[in-house]
């Protein structure tokens, strides 16, 4: 099948060009998800290589060619920038751009004095096929890697960085291999691959926002805003799983009913900045102490309920005792610069373990019943049901 070299770059210009208002409209409309700006860019970089490669055709002026090379280059430096950012990584650090663009500077100035298209283009290919891989790598190797828009993305990157590694040793002893002119088949089936993948891998994109956008969704819906903490909406399933499961398997399951002392006092003495401050360090010191398997949740304004599976009342009562005392903050911790005096922050609990037969609802009632108990005892303190 032969293909016209001229028809088929313009169609692939006008198709990234298109690739590149997509990337653009998807980061106008969430440019709070970090590395999309990057993907516009990287998007537009793209379309500059192929109207340099275009000027090229048009004038047989290798500078342009040479722009165009180089183009691709810092349009892959933008979308592993990108990347890195949208999985929550570190940018790619900035002397390996200091690095990056030195090389491109020299590369064009050498390409000016002494122009070598086995050189230029071998070297080009080269970097291509890294900067390929160390996006597949970060990609795939994410701890986000499950998403199958990421994973398939990680894989069109992995695939490229193959195909321009062959390319480059393939040049080596054919250098018209290269020429992204030259009609013969390797050119049109490059510029053909370059299509599919930059339209797959915008689509990768808008798939891999749109996972987050209804990740974000449901964490909003299940998380307590302010704390971080599942909210009460959602611990209720959780709840019942754990109840069936210890029943399924006759294993114990306690829980803690959890109030902050005077909490009140706290907001009304300190302010409620101050106050939600104690919040979230109440919830980071939970979390820190409590397993992973236990059910943490924050049940309405200072009051907080922990589900523990496969403990029994004492192992509850030794967690319950733990956490009291780790909360034991006092105004130096939380820069308490209102009041004079040391003020100390602490809290009740009350601890219930599942019986049999027993609905989680009077399971909850008990607990909420020993905490009580904990308050008129004098707070600061662990009670466990009757």
């Amino acid at each position: 099948m032969h293909f016209d070299i001229g028809t088929l770059l313009v169609a692939v210009t006008l198709a990234t060009a298109f690739c590149a208002g997509a990337r653009f409209l998807l980061w106008r409309m969430h440019r709070n998800i970090p590395g999309l700006g990057r993907w516009a860019l990287a998007g537009v970089s793209a379309v500059m290589t192929f109207v340099m490669i275009l000027a090229y055709g048009k004038s047989q002026l290798h500078p342009f060619l040479s722009l165009g090379q180089g183009f691709a280059v810092i349009g892959l430096v933008l979308s592993w920038d990108g990347f890195r950012r949208f999985l929550g990584k570190s940018s790619v650090k900035p002397v390996f751009l200091a690095v990056l663009a030195a090389v491109g500077l020299a590369w064009i100035v050498i390409a000016q004095i002494q122009y070598s298209i086995a050189i230029n283009a071998i070297s080009n290919a080269f970097l291509v096929a890294l900067l390929s891989l160390l996006i597949a790598r970060d990609v795939l190797l994410s701890a986000d890697s499950k998403s199958p828009a990421l994973r398939a993305t990680g894989c069109i990157y992995a695939v490229n960085a193959v195909i321009f590694l062959i390319r480059a040793i393939a040049a080596q002893d054919t250098p018209t291999l290269i020429d992204p002119l030259n009609p013969n088949g390797v050119a049109a089936f490059m510029l053909l691959w370059l299509l599919c993948s930059m339209i797959a891998i915008t689509l990768g994109m808008v798939l891999m926002t749109a996972e987050r956008l209804q990740t974000d969704l449901d964490h909003q819906a299940n998380h307590d805003p302010l704390t971080g903490a599942l909210n009460r909406r959602s611990c209720g399933l959780l709840f019942e799983k754990a109840v069936a499961h210890s029943r399924r398997h006759q294993l114990p399951l306690s829980v803690l009913m959890i109030d902050l002392d005077e909490f009140k006092k706290v907001n009304d003495c300190l302010g409620h900045d101050f106050g939600d401050k104690v919040l979230c360090r109440f919830v980071a010191i939970a979390q820190q102490v409590l397993r992973e398997d236990d059910i943490f949740c924050r049940f309405g304004g200072e009051e907080f309920v922990a589900v523990l599976p496969n403990t029994s009342t004492e192992a509850a009562l030794t967690v319950a005792n733990r956490l009291r005392n780790a909360f034991a903050i006092n105004s130096a911790a939380l820069e308490t610069r209102k009041v004079h005096e040391p003020f100390t922050i602490t809290v009740s609990i009350g601890a219930a373990e599942l019986q049999q037969d027993e609905y989680f609802e009077n399971l909850l009632r008990r607990a909420d019943n020993a905490l009580y108990q904990a308050k008129n005892n004098g707070r600061n303190c662990c009670e466990l049901a009757g």
